[in-house]
């Protein structure tokens, strides 16, 4: 199966030059992202993965696992804006004590607790726009206790809160003062309490931080970031390989990863594991996909090993909707045969005769531009192809194909999602109706409708969030995954690990073993 432009960027990179990898004269850390410009650099609006990059470099999250980690032990975690924090013993409120001096960018004053409980409600707030909302239906109130302390009380208790409340996703600390003055602006011109500090962004250079000189902890060890935006797979390499990009998102296209080996041996690469969720979503509410038996049509025909042979080390299997390595995940061979999706053809002309497509199905659906979202499409259209089915494929840019989504104008669309391993993370994301997608774009990522068109999982995930013990936890959520196996509202098509090539001469301070897609570069130093 031929992936379109592997063929061009294959005979770029044989052309191109080994790279000597020196560090960079001026003590610069250029980042090239995948995408063509930032969407929203407010951390409680989240548009496209890419920003995050950014974000988590001018804004302090509470609380972080070890960097490089996943490690959700909430005695282990780092705390950035926290000093410390503590939950009560009956798991249903978290007493945190923010670091005493700590001080936001541009003179936006010291950072309290009344910011703290602001940046909470912000992301609870229904009519707000935050997409990260689902992960605090379960909080009852925030309340200041003094200058520095807080307490968030929860309505259910929930061992898990650390992870998916608290850590570096949209819980990042943002200045009340400077959120209520810059109102829309905000998303342009953030205002953090990070190591890095927004300078400004234009088209050709990107968005530029430089190193904020208050900084409460330990002071980056370069002298600035530029992110460069560049879409194109092909000329982010290239810049790679000519020394103009320090590191850059990988392209998770077959082959990408032994070209680039080859042309530069002394390059690092870095993974995050168990990396993005690709989820493939039906939407429900229009036709064919209404029809059941299209669903589970369009699951038999996609073989697993189609991606496992085009990714290689960078496939990761997925049995349900958690991967396997999330704690409690279901594993090989432990699901239903039914349910095990299979690949087969023959089952899937079967269901689709019986919807009335026995001479075939034709619908038209789009794309991101974006080379991981391209790839994995065009493999799933040769796929449908085979059993009487033509995806027409319309690209887009990725920002707007994220923008037009959230906007509910799609029908079989694609996220590429990294979230902590807790096993409701992806549940509350892609299937509760409190995260359906809307038409005003203040929706969430339940591009399904799954619990509004059709019954869903919202009483077993209120089950969950009742549920104390960790095992029975996940017994719960193993059943809300076999009844999504049985609806087909949405299925995770592969895990795919994220890349970056990296020049071996900048340290990050850490090895990534396990990650979101994106890491702060406040330990980032270039060696000798």
């Amino acid at each position: 199966m031929k992936i379109r432009r592997r063929a061009l960027l294959q005979t770029a990179l044989a052309t191109a030059a080994t790279p000597a990898f020196a560090g960079a004269s001026d003590n610069i850390i250029r980042f090239g992202l995948s995408v063509e410009k930032p969407a929203s650099l407010d951390p409680a609006i989240g548009v496209q993965g890419a920003d995050n990059d950014v974000t988590r470099q001018i804004f302090d999250a509470f609380v972080d696992p070890p960097y490089g980690t996943f490690d959700l032990d909430p005695k282990g975690l780092v705390g950035e804006a926290a000093e410390s924090w503590e939950m009560s013993a009956d798991s249903k409120t978290v007493t945190v004590k923010l670091r005493d001096g700590m001080v936001f960018h541009k003179g936006y004053g010291e950072a309290t607790a009344e910011d703290a409980k602001f940046t909470f409600e912000r992301l609870r707030d229904p009519v707000g726009g935050s997409q990260y909302r689902v992960f605090y239906q379960n909080v009852e109130n925030i309340a200041v206790l003094d200058k520095l302390r807080f307490r968030i009380t929860l309505k259910q208790p929930d061992p898990t809160f650390y992870a998916t409340g608290m850590i570096a996703r949209g819980a990042l600390l943002v200045s009340q003062k400077a959120v209520e003055k810059l109102g829309q602006g905000f998303r342009r011109t953030p205002i953090g309490s990070g190591p890095f500090e927004f300078e400004s962004y234009d088209a050709e250079r990107g968005v530029i931080l430089k190193p904020f000189a208050q900084y409460h902890g330990q002071k980056p060890g370069v002298a600035g970031v530029e992110f460069r935006y560049v879409p194109d797979s092909t000329a982010r390499t290239l810049a790679f390989l000519k020394g103009q990009l320090d590191i850059i998102e990988g392209i998770r296209l077959p082959g990408w990863l032994d070209e680039v080996r080859g042309q530069a041996p002394k390059a690092a690469f870095d993974f995050t594991r168990p990396g993005s969720q690709n989820m493939i979503m039906f939407n429900m509410t229009r036709k064919p996909f209404d029809d059941i038996r299209v669903r589970r049509a369009i699951r038999f025909a996609i073989d697993r090993r189609v991606f496992q042979q085009a990714y290689g080390e960078l496939y990761g299997d997925n049995w349900a909707i958690n991967p396997p390595e999330y704690p409690g995940a279901f594993q090989k061979g432990q699901l239903p045969d039914d349910l095990q999706y299979d690949y087969n053809p023959a089952k899937a002309k079967q269901l689709l005769a019986e919807a009335g497509f026995a001479k075939g199905l034709t619908f038209e659906t789009y794309i991101s531009a974006r080379e991981d979202y391209q790839a994995v499409m065009i493999m799933t259209q040769e796929m449908l192809r085979a059993v009487g089915i033509d995806m027409q494929l319309r690209t887009v840019d990725h920002t707007a194909y994220h923008t037009d989504n959230l906007r509910d104008q799609n029908i079989f669309g694609m996220n590429s999602e990294t979230t902590a391993p807790v096993g409701t993370s992806l549940l509350q994301t892609y299937f509760s109706t409190a995260n359906d997608v809307r038409k005003d774009g203040k929706g969430g990522r339940n591009y399904s409708h799954y619990g509004t068109a059709m019954p869903g999982i919202d009483d077993l995930l209120a089950k969950i969030i009742n549920e104390p013990d960790i095992d029975r936890r996940q017994a719960l959520t193993r059943e809300a995954e076999v009844k999504i196996l049985r609806d087909m509202p949405a299925f995770n098509a592969l895990s795919l690990h994220w890349v970056f090539a990296r020049n071996p001469r900048l340290d990050l301070g850490f090895k990534i073993n396990a990650s979101y897609a994106y890491f702060t570069l406040a330990r980032a130093r270039f060696t000798a």
